[in-house]
Formats: structure tokens, C-alpha cells, sequence
């Protein structure tokens, strides 16, 4: 399956998520560490292929026992990361200012920054992922963006961020959410 554009899909707590995410074609699969231990995150990646893995941290530390070549983490945390993993750096739109310089100090180890919270004025959001692109790829988180999915691909962007969901219980899930964003982005 082949979609218009990158997507990762974030907050996978589920073996039923990432099956289904992987088999429409995704390529990146994240997941939280604080809602994943080790074990779990072997046990589900074990079953998927296609997509990378992200260990998405949200201050909070993760250890060795995840083997992972992907994080993401925030700006914050990217001020003191002394990891070796390639780096998702999420951050809103709004901290680019103040977090440019920190970026391009690190945007060797940086695989894409994961942009939320635009402002809704398209034009200037377009500028503003525009500056950013000069320095490393764009990710747009959809569940943050106040525009159309339509609208977002405009952008100057590499691709797109969805979410997953919490399964009603093993084995029981509605993919409604995933599927209409991953639907619209299939190539015909």
C-alpha cells in the first residue's frame, strides 16, 4: 500500500494499532514509554515489520533495555539528551525562535522535528515549517493542527503525525480514527 506521504503513528499501546498501522503502510510506529515497558515494546514489535520504531519519552527516562534506534523526545530534553539514537524532536510551532539554534547544533542526530500547535494562520505557519525544512525534515502532528488534512499536505512538510488509541480490550478495537486520515492519504 503506498500513501501520499510519510506518516508516523504515535502513542502505540497496542498489538492491534501497529498491525494495522503497518499493514496500511505507515513508517513509523511510536511508542510511549511511559504506557510501554520493555517488554511489551519487544513483544509487539516482534510481530510487526515494514515500519520503524520510536520510543516517544515524555520527561521521563528510558533504559537500555528498549532496543531502539529511534527517539523522540522534546526541546527540553534534547538541551541534555546525550543519547545515540537518532532523534524526533517534537516541539510547537511556537518554540522555533527559541529553539533554532539548539536544532541546528544537533541536526546531524536529528531524523525530523514533529511540529504541533500551529496557529491557524496558514500563511505564516507555511513560512514559519518553510525555515524549519532548511535545517532537517517536517512532521506535522494532525491531532494538534487546526487545519484540514488536505490543508496540511500544502505545507512544506516530509509528512504527518497520527495517533493511535486504546484498545476496548485485547483484540476488540475501532480503527475509525486511524482509518479516515489513512484512507485519504492511499495513493488511487
Amino acid at each position: 500500500m503506498s500513501l501520499k506521504t510519510k506518516v508516523k503513528a504515535g502513542n502505540i499501546t497496542n498489538l492491534s494499532d501497529a498491525r494495522y498501522c503497518a499493514g496500511m503502510g505507515v513508517d513509523w510506529l511510536g511508542f510511549p514509554a511511559k504506557a510501554i515497558d520493555a517488554k511489551t515494546f519487544a513483544e509487539i514489535t516482534g510481530w510487526v515489520s515494514g515500519p520503524q520504531f520510536v520510543l516517544e519519552i515524555d520527561d521521563h527516562t528510558y533504559g537500555e533495555e528498549y532496543q531502539i534506534e529511534f527517539i523522540q523526545i522534546n526541546t527540553n530534553e534534547l538541551a541534555n539528551s546525550n543519547s545515540k539514537a537518532r532523534l524526533i524532536v517534537s516541539l510547537a510551532l511556537s518554540e522555533w525562535a527559541a529553539s533554532k539554534e539548539l536544532i541546528e547544533k544537533n541536526k546531524d542526530q536529528i531524523e525530523f522535528l514533529l511540529v504541533t500547535h500551529l496557529t491557524g494562520d496558514q500563511q505564516r505557519d507555511s513560512e514559519v515549517i518553510k525555515s524549519m525544512t532548511d535545517l532537517v525534515e517536517v512532521y506535522i502532528d494532525l491531532d494538534s493542527a487546526p487545519y484540514s488534512l488536505d490543508d496540511v499536505l500544502t505545507f512544506p512538510i516530509a509528512g504527518v503525525n497520527i495517533s493511535g488509541n486504546q484498545e476496548l480490550k485485547p483484540g476488540l478495537k475501532d480503527y475509525d480514527e486511524l482509518a479516515d486520515v489513512l484512507e485519504q492519504l492511499e495513493v488511487d
